[in-house]
C-alpha cells in the first residue's frame, strides 16, 4: 500500500513537472509569434514608408520643376515646394501625440488580438450542406 502511494505521488510529481516544462515552453512559442508578428508588421511598415517617401520626394521634384516652368523661375519654384516640405513637417509635428497613439493603437491591436491571419477562415462548428441529408419532404420523395 505503501509503496502504491509513492509510486502514485512520484508519478504525478513527474506529471506536474512536465506540465509545467511545457507550459513554459508554449510561453515561450507565444511570445516568439508575438514577436514576429511585431517584425513582420514593422518591416512591411518601413517598406510602405520607403515607398511612400520616394513617392513625396519625387512628386514634390516634379511639382518644384512644374512650378518653376509656369513662374519662369527657378528659386520661386522650390521655394514653394520648401514652404509646402516645412508645412508638411509642422503638421506632423503638431499632430505627433495623435499620429503615436494611432501607431500604438496599431501595434497593441496586433498583439492582442489572437486571431489568425484574415487569409484563413474563421473555424464554425455549423454543418455543411453536403454533411446532413435534406430535410424538405419534395425533396426526399423525388429521389
Amino acid at each position: 500500500m505503501k509503496r502504491d502511494s509513492e509510486q502514485f505521488f512520484q508519478e504525478i510529481k513527474k506529471d506536474l513537472t512536465r506540465y509545467g516544462e511545457l507550459r513554459l515552453e508554449l510561453l515561450k512559442l507565444g511570445a516568439y509569434e508575438k514577436a514576429g508578428k511585431v517584425f513582420s508588421v514593422l518591416s512591411y511598415s518601413l517598406i510602405l514608408l520607403t515607398l511612400a517617401f520616394f513617392l513625396t520626394l519625387f512628386l514634390f521634384l516634379a511639382l518644384g520643376f512644374f512650378l518653376s516652368e509656369w513662374l519662369h523661375s527657378t528659386g520661386v519654384g522650390f521655394s514653394i515646394v520648401a514652404i509646402l516640405y516645412v508645412m508638411l513637417v509642422g503638421g506632423v509635428v503638431a499632430f505627433k501625440t495623435k499620429i503615436r497613439r494611432l501607431i500604438l493603437d496599431a501595434i497593441l491591436d496586433m498583439l492582442m488580438n489572437d486571431e489568425d491571419d484574415e487569409d484563413t477562415p474563421p473555424v464554425t462548428n455549423a454543418p455543411h450542406d453536403n454533411d446532413h441529408p435534406a430535410t424538405n419532404p419534395a425533396e426526399q420523395t423525388a429521389g
